[in-house]
């Protein structure tokens, strides 16, 4: 009975620690463990923005009827509560709980969804950018993010995910870093 028992726990540190060195989506599939990545997982950085978005951005800034725009609300626990159960509801299918670009739905889409936690870890990300690209989506930019703007979800929503996101997300990226001669992701709080 004891060799059994020292045979299954043999067996199941073998399996952990080759799951462990090939990465969870070789052993189990990619649907399985989306993003975990070992000697054969992901070689990119985790942090991903639309590319099309931030050229359109960078050359010709924003749509005149969103630049300036600030969230009106203050940062409070209310705020951040209502913004969370927001995002859960809207957000996270596709960016995921903690706004890796890693939800259920991600691996659906034509582009991987942004990394929410590396773009608001950028100074440059200002609440104006954050509500344009909330309120107008991805379609002017072909990627598959819907537009909230009314009547889907008001502007004081939008402020609300965005004051959440700034409260769970800001100061949290996504970074590649090198282990190894592999590129992974990790995470890292600052």
């Amino acid at each position: 009975m004891l060799k059994c028992a020292f045979t299954g726990a043999v067996g199941a540190a073998l399996v952990i620690a080759l799951t462990l060195a090939l990465g969870c989506g070789t052993i189990l599939g990619p649907g399985i463990c989306r993003g975990s990545s070992g000697l054969f997982g992901e070689k990119a950085p985790a942090t991903v923005k639309s590319a099309a978005r931030h050229e359109f951005y960078r050359s010709q800034g924003l749509p005149v009827a969103y630049r300036g725009k600030t969230n009106p609300f203050q940062p409070s626990i209310p705020l951040v509560l209502a913004g969370a159960d927001l995002f859960d509801a809207r957000c996270a299918i596709c960016h995921g709980p903690m706004g890796l670009g890693n939800g259920p739905a991600s691996t659906k889409l034509q582009q991987r969804p942004a990394d929410l936690a590396g773009s608001l870890s950028d100074p440059a990300t200002r609440d104006d950018f954050l509500f344009w690209t909330i309120s107008t989506g991805g379609a002017p930019f072909g990627t598959d993010m819907p537009s909230f703007k009314e009547p889907d979800l008001s502007d004081a929503q939008i402020w609300q995910i965005i004051g959440y996101m700034r409260a769970a997300f800001e100061g949290h990226e996504a970074r590649a870093t090198t282990r190894g001669g592999e590129q992974q992701a990790t995470r890292t709080t600052q």
